[in-house]
């Protein structure tokens, strides 16, 4: 471990009122938003919250200041935060009466809207900062680094979860796959899946050989979920994980198309379920189950005949079983062009535009040909 310039003395922590740093922010002796903050991802739910825990007088963590450069002109010295931007931009919309806290209403009672007395107490309340003075740009990039920082890299799905994890998007996939869900505040939660629902979703993805348990500690499970959710709401492929930080950042707040999702999803859950494949069955693989998903939630499964359509998926395995023995003894497989694409297409890890594609309208064919008459 390499210690980076070293601090030569620890920093005290001191007590500034609302209304002290407020006038900082607001005479622009106090920045915001440097450039190694995070962007602003809190949800108007944890924004209440925050404000709820002020005027009940409960602390929250302390904030990070850093000292700033000296404007000669203003004569001034503008200071950054290192930690604690969400909460001090909260505040500051919340006296002003902006962002979330202009609405009509809201779950605390408008600034403007308080006696003088609870007034007082809010700009009154005391904040935890340590300011962190004579210390050079490096070290205040490593302070921040440390107080965020984690004990291995991140993949992007654990950086995405990390920065946006409160997202309702994520928030509803997480409620689909993940058994453990204690992380999440569910009273925040704006829209929560049927309890039976989510019983089923998880037996069904955890009871199969869908996952790896390396896939669920490293989060892929629920980038798997997430991308499938994202392509049920585009109505069609797209390349690898392109689209979900759209819907994730689009759906931050409230996921509009959760309840009719749900409900389709679980219909066809229920349908796949129905064929009652192996746990370890070639339907199973990750590619498979995601063009199966994905094409059968476009139908009404009552209208699909379930045990032609089974038998159809069925003879494509066997096709895919033998198409691997023929190229294992060299042999020459007698298995047509249009089939042999699919099973390289379905490869663990294919998860190009035009694979999945390809193995959409595959399976669509065979969905079609399975339609009752």
């Amino acid at each position: 471990m390499t210690t980076i310039n070293k601090l030569q003395f620890s920093i005290p922590a001191n007590n500034q009122k609302i209304i002290e740093l407020y006038n900082k922010i607001k005479r622009n002796e106090l920045q915001t938003s440097p450039r190694f903050q995070r962007k602003l991802v809190w949800r108007k739910q944890h924004k209440f919250n925050f404000i709820d825990t002020i005027l009940s007088n409960y602390p929250f963590p302390e904030i990070y200041i850093s000292q700033g450069e000296l404007d000669t002109e203003q004569m001034t010295i503008v200071d950054n935060v290192v930690d604690g931007q969400q909460r001090l931009n909260t505040i500051v919309d919340y006296i002003d009466g902006k962002g979330d806290f202009s609405q009509d209403r809201t779950p605390v009672i408008k600034f403007a809207h308080l006696d003088r007395d609870t007034k007082e107490s809010f700009l009154n309340y005391e904040v935890s900062v340590r300011y962190l003075k004579n210390i050079d740009r490096d070290q205040v990039g490593e302070i921040f680094r440390r107080i965020n920082s984690t004990e291995y890299s991140l993949n992007t799905t654990e950086i995405k979860n990390a920065e946006w994890g409160d997202s309702e998007f994520i928030c509803f996939s997480k409620q689909i796959i993940e058994k453990d869900i204690d992380g999440l505040d569910m009273e925040l939660v704006s829209y929560k899946i049927d309890v039976g629902n989510r019983q089923t979703f998880l037996n069904f993805f955890h009871s199969n050989t869908i996952f790896s348990e390396n896939d669920i500690n490293r989060m892929l499970s629920l980038q798997f979920i997430m991308t499938l959710i994202a392509t049920l709401c585009d109505e069609q492929y797209f390349q690898r994980n392109s689209r979900v930080q759209h819907y994730v950042e689009t759906y931050f707040d409230e996921f509009i198309q959760a309840p009719e999702i749900e409900v389709r999803l679980i219909k066809t859950i229920l349908f796949i379920q129905s064929m009652q494949f192996t746990s370890s069955s070639y339907w199973y693989n990750k590619a498979n189950i995601f063009t199966l998903i994905v094409e059968l939630f476009k139908y009404e499964t009552d209208f699909i005949e379930m045990e032609k359509f089974r038998s159809e998926l069925h003879l494509l395995e066997v096709d895919n079983n033998q198409y691997i023995l023929d190229l294992s003894e060299n042999k020459q497989p007698q298995i047509s062009q249009d089939r042999i694409r699919y099973f390289e297409n379905a490869k663990e890890g294919i998860n190009d535009k035009t694979a999945r594609e390809y193995r959409g309208n595959l399976i669509r064919t065979l969905i079609t040909e399975c339609l009752k008459r």
